[in-house]
């Protein structure tokens, strides 16, 4: 079968018909009636399973055509809109975003990277008729246990022989085909191969499911292999190739899916909203209380930071090759943190109903649960963490940013027409930080509001360089310093203070990003996390809880878009 090129519109009011579409058909998360309502997915995670009729509607969406390159007949041609569109599923269901679609991305993308044009291909026409596809990375030394398990593949005449076990992938009995990384003698290898259930009697078995606490609905199991023929046709991209595409691909999975996780996040903010609202004027969690206001207008500036950072890094993708790796890292290891933090402090307002399972507010405890689950794999913040000290080293002799106009698009959400992903493998050998480097002339344009939290991030900014130039001066074998953890974190949230005030910058001309008060109270966030005392304006505060109750009455996302959900 030859797949046919995908010519439909790309445009972004296409793009936003198509997550309209997505949203009206997945309905109201509120609604009892709803049959993919929150009360059905509840049911279908404490059954541990993924709802029926919610798969369905995936199916007839055709979901798996948003992995799949327009050249070879799917949606997949712009990282952010990859990330807005699974937004919609992870704000119902985080374990149905997983289980249903984001465990096939995270396999097809090796396959666009380094498959072969027959593999890539099939791996299309596969997916476009509705199969699944499941991976097992490789886990880094400084990565976390619950993955990390070793297969080896043994040469044997024009293809190899597969031993060990993975002892948790998610899909695996339902995978229509595998993605392994396996030691050869030659180094790190990537395979494709069929699923378990096309490989019977093969040498590939799979083991007892593994219960998790997080996404109960997703199905995580073990594969073992005992000797499993791989032919020649099964290698992606040559021998010896594993550790060199794996690092290819983490910058188009690691921003993406912080990104969609973005959407499990607006259900806690708006669950926790609509807490407060039905509380009476006395009571410590209405909006008559302090902290509780103070709570709602910093998960929603929280929202907008994650969104802003995850924006950069999608796009970056696509604008700037040789920054995309370190800006994945950034998202990978700051945005699970913030976002905890922001679940912590909504359950604060919760109180009791924070750990209900069930009810008007079962949906948040849920949530609390799946999110965290969402960030683990062979990515993690450890690995991302070393990437980001990797550039402390390097800063000191790198250069500014990129040239305004190529810079400038990477901050527009609603930006269409970008060229195709372009990861570079040399990202060491890049000599500028666009970021960083816009980061003092993008805090000259920040005004009112925002130039305290502006001024803080600049004097910052003098601290990190400072910092990252007496680290590279250490002699040489040295080990490096602690201390580059904590120039790690600070390099982290300047990126991300950069990202909002680059997505300012480039705001459209109307609406709530043309409003300072957002800008100012994200600033007021990220310069909070680097120094004490920072504050921010009553006036922006009041301004910013106004529009999260606003986007609350009106059904709207808490993100830089503000789409119309469940209607």
């Amino acid at each position: 079968m030859t797949t046919a090129v995908n010519t439909a519109d790309s445009s972004e009011a296409a793009v936003q018909e198509r997550i309209a579409r997505l949203e009206h058909d997945l309905g109201d998360l509120d609604d009892p009636g709803n049959p993919l309502g929150s009360q059905q997915l509840l049911a279908a995670d404490e059954q541990q399973r993924l709802l029926p009729a919610a798969e369905r509607l995936l199916d007839a969406f055709s979901l798996n055509a948003e992995f799949v390159p327009r050249r070879l007949g799917g949606r997949l041609d712009r990282l952010d809109v990859l990330g807005r569109v699974l937004r919609a599923v992870f704000r119902r269901d985080a374990a149905l975003g997983l289980g249903y679609g984001w465990t096939s991305y995270l396999s097809s993308v090796v396959v666009w990277a380094g498959g072969s044009e027959e593999q890539r291909r099939a791996t299309a026409d596969l997916l476009l008729a509705g199969g699944r596809m499941a991976c097992g990375y490789p886990e880094p030394p400084q990565g976390n246990d619950f993955l990390r398990n070793r297969l080896t593949a043994v040469p044997d005449g024009e293809g190899h022989r597969l031993s060990g076990r993975k002892e948790a992938v998610n899909n695996a009995a339902r995978a229509d085909a595998l993605v392994l990384f396996a030691d050869t003698p030659r180094g790190p290898s990537a395979f494709l191969t069929p699923g378990p259930a096309h490989t019977a009697g093969s040498g590939m078995t799979l083991l007892p499911r593994r219960r998790t606490v997080g996404v109960r609905g997703c199905v995580i199991q073990g594969v073992a292999f005992d000797d499993h023929r791989l032919d020649a046709g099964r290698l992606l991209s040559a021998v010896g190739d594993g550790t060199r595409l794996a690092e290819h691909v983490f910058p188009l999975t690691r921003s993406a899916g912080l990104s969609m996780a973005l959407g499990c996040a607006d259900t806690a903010l708006r669950t926790t909203t609509a807490f407060a609202r039905s509380h009476r004027l006395r009571s410590p969690a209405s909006l008559h209380s302090a902290r509780t206001r103070t709570a709602l207008v910093n998960a929603f500036a929280d929202l907008l930071v994650c969104d802003c950072l995850s924006l950069v890094a999608t796009r970056a993708v696509h604008l700037l090759p040789r920054e995309c790796r370190t800006l994945g890292a950034v998202a990978k290891y700051l945005l699970p943190t913030i976002l905890t933090e922001t679940m912590d402090d909504l359950s604060i307002v919760l109180g009791a109903e924070a750990y209900a399972t069930g009810g008007a507010y079962g949906i948040f405890h849920k949530t609390a649960r799946d999110l965290p689950m969402i960030g683990l794999g062979s990515a993690g913040a450890s690995a991302s963490r070393a990437v980001l000290v990797s550039q402390m080293l390097r800063l000191p002799s790198l250069g500014g940013a990129a040239d305004d106009g190529e810079l400038a698009a990477v901050f527009r959400p609603f930006g269409a027409g970008l060229p195709p992903c372009r990861v570079a493998d040399d990202a060491d050998g890049c000599a500028r930080d666009s970021l960083i480097g816009s980061l003092q002339e993008s805090a000259r344009c920040a005004g009112g509001a925002a130039a305290p939290a502006a001024a803080v991030l600049v004097s910052q900014l003098r601290v990190l360089r400072e910092g990252c130039e007496e680290l590279a001066a250490r002699p040489a074998g040295k080990y490096v310093s602690p201390r580059a953890y904590a120039l790690a974190d600070r390099y982290a949230l300047l990126v991300a203070g950069a990202a909002c005030l680059g997505v300012w910058r480039e705001r459209p001309a109307g609406g709530f990003l043309a409003d300072p008060a957002w800008i100012g109270v994200a600033l007021a966030r990220v310069a909070a996390r680097l120094e004490r005392g920072v504050r921010v304006s009553d006036g922006a505060a009041d301004r910013m809880l106004a529009e999260v109750l606003h986007r609350f009455e009106d059904a709207r996302s808490y993100d830089l878009y503000a789409t119309a959900i469940g209607r």
